[in-house]
């Protein structure tokens, strides 16, 4: 049975006027950072690039695992250093689906066709379809084809459905709950029935949350409240086992359809820089406040991003004036405000020159060079952070 979270009674239970300041300063400044960005266009691109990478790492972070930013820019780039670990796995894929969030409309990806998806998984309607023709397709063929086909199927509904159970255990370790002991799929001999049931039960926390957010448009609660609200409701129902992370994404999503409609905020980096962490005993005065906080925050580091960046490309471009015309540095100087490190084997890349002609630009670029991050001679990095 799925968790129902009731947002009537939890409006009922806020305190408006404590929560008027918080509201009020978080809605500010995320318009105000999304007015200076679409009056800089030439540094759009720039912050919007470099956004990506930063809440990757601090959305991974708030979920309990370290990436190093180098780590994932050289991974992005195709420049590692070493093998890849598990949590920059899991970040580079979380960068790829927050770029294509980003270049899609807000009301498909918030749709539930367009979540399910979003993280590559089937639609009622494609599982409906899947199982109409393994019914249909029992009796086709001859007979021993068909009785491989459906040792396959078997196979596949026991392996999914121990997966499924143990996701379903963790989760209830995580909520502090205990589960009752489940009899293994193997021993049951009712495989459909455990997959389906775990199935509906996920398909039902998504409707949940699906319904606070059509409730939050029919009370026609301000945009960043919203918001908020999906968020913390997200994190209550958890429609989607193993996207912990989708939450505070598919809300940077609301916001960008309501409010910033020129970049997605970063909502994981103002968060992480907040002093606020969700707890589920905390009231939901508390929880709500908390993520104004951070809202906050996150148009500050947008802020202070375009501040640097403005800094950084009035240096660059004072030392790129009186290059040659068909010199590659004001190209070498653009990647500086692209992305947060820059390395010479990503330089020889993307530019296509040689380690040579990189070392020769930096010595150019003299005093606007970024500064040199990694304190090493070998795997030298610059950047503007």
């Amino acid at each position: 049975m799925s968790m129902v979270y009731d947002l009537p009674k939890s409006l009922k239970s806020l305190d408006w006027l404590d929560l008027a300041d918080p509201l009020d300063r978080a809605s500010r400044s995320l318009t105000r950072a999304d007015e200076r960005l679409r009056r800089t266009p030439a540094l759009e691109d720039g912050v919007r690039s470099r956004s990506h990478l930063f809440e990757t790492c601090a959305s991974m972070a708030l979920d309990g695992d370290l990436v190093h930013l180098e780590d994932l820019v050289l991974h992005d780039a195709g420049t590692d250093r070493r093998a890849p670990t598990h949590e920059l796995t899991r970040a580079a894929r979380f960068l790829a689906l927050r770029r294509r969030v980003d270049r899609q409309t807000p009301d498909i990806v918030l749709s539930r066709d367009g979540l399910l998806a979003l993280v590559g998984r089937p639609t009622d309607d494609a599982d409906l379809e899947t199982t109409t023709i393994r019914s249909s397709g029992e009796g086709r063929g001859p007979a021993a084809s068909a009785s491989r086909q459906q040792d396959t199927a078997d196979t596949e509904k026991i392996l999914f459905a121990e997966i499924d159970a143990v996701l379903e255990r963790s989760r209830h370790l995580a909520q502090g709950t205990v589960p009752e002991r489940p009899v293994s799929s193997r021993q049951s001999g009712d495989i459909p029935s455990v997959h389906f049931s775990r199935y509906s039960e996920r398909g039902d926390r998504l409707d949940d949350w699906l319904t606070v957010k059509k409730e939050t448009e029919a009370l026609k609660l301000p945009p960043v409240l919203a918001a908020a609200i999906l968020l913390d409701a997200w994190q209550v129902l958890q429609p989607l086992d193993g996207w912990p992370e989708l939450g505070r994404l598919l809300s940077a999503v609301f916001l960008k359809a309501q409010v910033t409609t020129s970049h997605l905020p970063s909502l994981s980096a103002g968060l992480r820089k907040s002093p606020f962490r969700w707890r589920r005993k905390d009231t939901f005065q508390v929880r709500i406040a908390g993520f104004l906080s951070g809202f906050e925050k996150a148009a500050q580091e947008t802020m202070d991003q375009l501040d640097r960046l403005s800094i950084a490309q009035e240096q660059l471009a004072r030392h790129c004036q009186s290059c040659r015309s068909h010199s590659r540095l004001p190209e070498f100087a653009r990647m500086f405000l692209s992305r947060p490190l820059v390395t010479i084997p990503m330089a020889r890349q993307d530019l296509g020159v040689t380690a040579a002609a990189v070392d020769r630009m930096i010595r150019q670029l003299g005093p606007a060079l970024p500064r040199e991050l990694t304190g090493r001679d070998r795997y030298r990095a610059w950047g503007i952070l």
